[in-house]
């Protein structure tokens, strides 16, 4: 009996030291803090938003609380921007822009108090995110296959207006957006060949083209500087990148592309004079049959 009422005592101790070093913690936005977002400019932010790349954002806020604020800060993905002193007053007023992005992507943004201690306050609830739109197309994982001669179905043509691939069988009634097509060379070494229509190909002869319209794309391969995933992340890039290595030796066609730098990515001018990059990302085998493909990504300029 002695045992059981110490073990009792012993327990009712250990509850009584936990009670008493409870730490009591401020749930979020305990001061009750409001944010209000105001409409004043067709750049203002006031709720989710989607916006072009290096588009002007605008934020014109008031921060309220029932208790003194000493710092309005402004963060962008989680990260602290801009910081405005209050020196103790209870409501806050200000304007900021900013350019959006030039890398397409949700990007957040929100306005919050903190007191002389730094100690976040609030924010109001509300987080904006700014979406930036891409402004070039983007495709991947695109099957070039060697042309047949007698089914005539490989996917041999691209049109980057859709990003699609089409076949001899269907490309007919979309001449008209074809940008390029494929074939495998058999008269120079490494023989896979990336050619715009208007460039004659001999060893196609038995594709009758002849009511095709032939666009006058340009190709050249790009130096191992530029990089297709990390590089061309906006029509900008593409511009400083594609364009700008392309002022001179462009080709018709570019043979002897391959997955290896320098032959991996091919820089190319379709016929309305948007830029864009093909990307060769996997070569199955090195021959003519029709069972050899190309696999590409595509990125080009809107």
């Amino acid at each position: 009996m002695t045992f059981k009422l110490h073990q009792y005592i012993a327990v009712s101790a250990l509850l009584l030291m936990a009670v008493s070093c409870e730490k009591k913690v401020e749930p979020i936005d305990a001061y009750d803090v409001t944010v209000d977002y105001k409409s004043s400019n067709e750049f203002a932010v006031t709720a989710d938003k989607e916006v072009n790349p290096k588009d002007s954002i605008f934020f014109d806020f008031t921060v309220t609380s029932p208790e003194p604020i000493t710092y309005i800060e402004i963060q962008k993905n989680g990260v602290r921007i801009d910081t405005f002193n209050v020196t103790g007053g209870k409501t806050f007023s200000a304007t900021k822009g900013y350019r959006a992005d030039s890398v397409a992507g949700d990007y957040s943004y929100r306005v919050l108090a903190r007191n002389a201690q730094a100690t976040f306050m609030g924010d109001g609830g509300k987080l904006l995110k700014v979406t930036v739109k891409p402004d070039f197309y983007f495709w991947s994982y695109r099957i070039l296959q060697v042309p047949d001669s007698t089914a005539k179905t490989n996917t041999c043509f691209y049109s980057s207006r859709d990003g699609r691939v089409y076949s001899y069988n269907d490309g007919a009634v979309i001449s008209q957006y074809v940008d390029f097509g494929y074939y495998y060379d058999t008269l120079v070494a490494n023989k896979h060949t990336i050619y715009a229509l208007n460039s004659a190909q001999p060893q196609l002869n038995f594709y009758d083209l002849s009511t095709w319209t032939k666009n006058a794309t340009v190709f050249k391969k790009m130096p191992t500087s530029v990089n297709f995933v990390t590089g061309l992340t906006s029509s900008g890039a593409i511009n400083t990148l594609i364009r700008n290595n392309m002022t001179s030796g462009t080709a018709s066609k570019v043979t002897t592309v391959s997955t290896s730098g320098g032959s991996n990515v091919i820089g190319f001018r379709t016929a309305a004079g948007k830029f864009g990059a093909i990307l060769i990302r996997y070569v199955n085998q090195d021959s003519p049959a029709k069972a050899t493909q190309i696999e590409v990504d595509v990125k080009v300029q809107k």
